[in-house]
């Protein structure tokens, strides 16, 4: 999840940079409340589907129990005996839920997750365990596999708050040396703490809810350089890579755009009609209209 990199990144994004194919502009004040119910309006339906859905329930469990079975795999596996086993894991969508605090906001009109917001959410310590997340973690202790916490939530302004967070869900391996946040507000990429964890430890799986969270160096790559580093990627997923389902936030969304959160109504309102449709084929697009309106 990364808007724990929206934290320390701060409203450092760029009013002026091109987003959608338009420039973009300063929001006048009293538009701020319109844009901010916009943001909203665009995020109901994700968290509703992640607040409520049994099937998103299933897709949580779906993804511990594919996990948990690579860890039994290894543990049986004689030629992994040269370091110790670990897992490697991002928190947010990951392990701990924070669509609480999200869906409070969003009901009461307000979609733009600004940095300043996300450091209250994270003060609050209100992030609770998702769905498998607290049985699965204790039958990795169980089985004496390391288990590493990694996550882009800044140290020197969550770290605290984060550990109580932690440790109020009974998760194990809250300390110091697992639980790794980000210690420079310049580097993002979690690449350096994955090496530093690699050295000593035989990671079986890597779990996430952003492709940041993976060891596929996919930081500041374009929207098709994602794609095509997943496409590459493929086979590892199920497998060496656990992702979990975040239709909320993400890089994904900095990916479309880096201006989103500054953008005007109007130009969100672009930004959306021209996204939904990229991709579809003029063919596909005639057929649709084709039939579109035609009497039943």
């Amino acid at each position: 999840m990364n808007w724990k990199k929206v934290i320390c990144i701060a409203a450092a994004i760029s009013s002026c940079a091109t987003c959608a194919g338009v420039e973009a502009e300063t929001i006048p004040q009293e538009q701020q409340a319109i844009s901010n119910q916009q943001l909203a309006d665009a995020e109901m339906m994700a968290l509703l589907w992640m607040r409520t859905a049994a099937e998103y329930r299933a897709l949580c469990y779906q993804a511990y129990n594919a996990a948990l079975a690579q860890v039994d795999k290894a543990i049986a596996d004689k030629k992994r005996k040269k370091k110790p086993l670990a897992i490697v894991l991002d928190c947010d969508e990951t392990v701990t839920d924070n669509t609480a605090a999200m869906a409070l906001s969003t009901a009461e009109g307000n979609g733009a997750f600004t940095p300043l917001w996300w450091r209250n959410s994270v003060h609050a310590e209100i992030s609770e365990a998702m769905p498998g997340a607290l049985d699965f973690l204790r039958a990795v202790e169980k089985r004496g596999v390391a288990i590493f916490y990694v996550t882009n939530r800044y140290s020197a302004m969550n770290y605290e708050q984060t550990m109580n967070n932690l440790k109020a869900l009974n998760f194990p391996s809250v300390d110091a040396k697992h639980v790794l946040m980000m210690d420079d507000l310049k580097v993002s990429d979690k690449q350096p703490r994955f090496d530093k964890i690699a050295k000593k430890y035989d990671v079986v799986v890597y779990m996430g809810d952003n492709v940041g969270d993976f060891p596929l160096k996919t930081k500041g790559k374009s929207l098709d350089e994602r794609s095509d580093i997943i496409d590459s990627a493929k086979k590892d997923f199920g497998t060496r890579y656990i992702i979990f389902p975040n239709p909320a936030y993400g890089s994904w969304v900095s990916a479309l755009s880096k201006d989103y959160l500054t953008m005007t109504p109007n130009q969100r309102a672009q930004f959306f009609k021209e996204f939904l449709s990229k991709g579809i084929s003029a063919e596909t697009k005639q057929k649709y209209d084709n039939e579109k309106n035609k009497p039943l």
